[in-house]
């Protein structure tokens, strides 16, 4: 039964065509685990490795699996994965000042319906007091964009562990940061300051842990 797993692997990836690398970032399941699958090196994948593969793909689980045919009247190329939702990476906050350096390994990912570019990411807010963002609101951040007035960033002040959000604003000609927090000032925007990314879309209410609480099983 694996070795059918392995073919139907095989055969849908070169149907597309897509490699392990970009499979594994448009799934979130490692590159590791997919070359494994595709070469019969891990006998027993589980459920969460399997789950997301049929769902890119568009097939069931059994039919990925081998313990259900493929349609019979189907042709090649027929089951492309569906482009309407496009897989970011979940990263902490202390990743994020270093995104998208050599060595991070997002362990989880969300999905959204809009288009980033590729090295879009996305954080979690971890603060109970930040204005109209409750704890776990999600932030999908893409460092392509140029940050305009208004604009939501992630943005990294030299000296500082770690990034914050905040809100630019242009003034005559100058940038100010404005913070999220009451009781904070606007501060200019320096030298000292690196901007990561323009925060584009806000994703309330979910039921999503943050990572520091999520047990792998």
């Amino acid at each position: 039964m694996f070795e059918k797993l392995c073919d139907n692997l095989n055969l849908l990836m070169a149907e597309i065509p897509i490699n392990a690398d970009e499979l594994a970032r448009r799934t979130g399941v490692p590159a590791s685990t997919i070359k494994k699958i595709r070469n019969r090196y891990n006998p027993n994948p589980t459920l969460t490795t399997l789950l997301p593969l049929a769902e890119f793909f568009c097939v069931t689980l059994g039919q990925l699996a081998g313990n259900e045919p493929l349609p019979p009247a189907r042709t090649k190329g027929q089951h492309l994965p569906s482009k309407t939702l496009q897989q970011i990476p979940l990263l902490s906050w202390e990743e994020a000042g270093a995104w998208p350096a050599q060595g991070i390994q997002p362990a989880h990912w969300l999905a959204t319906e809009f288009h980033y570019s590729h090295n879009a990411f996305a954080l979690l807010v971890e603060e109970d007091d930040l204005e109209n963002l409750s704890r776990g609101t999600a932030l999908f951040v893409d460092p392509a964009l140029r940050p305009e007035h208004r604009d939501f960033i992630i943005v990294h002040k030299e000296g500082q562990k770690l990034p914050t959000l905040k809100q630019i604003l242009f003034d005559e000609g100058q940038m100010y940061l404005k913070p999220l927090i009451q009781g904070y000032n606007i501060a200019a925007l320096t030298m000292d300051h690196n901007i990561i990314g323009v925060v584009t879309e806000f994703k309330k209410h979910l039921r999503q842990p943050l990572p520091g609480d999520i047990k792998e099983s």
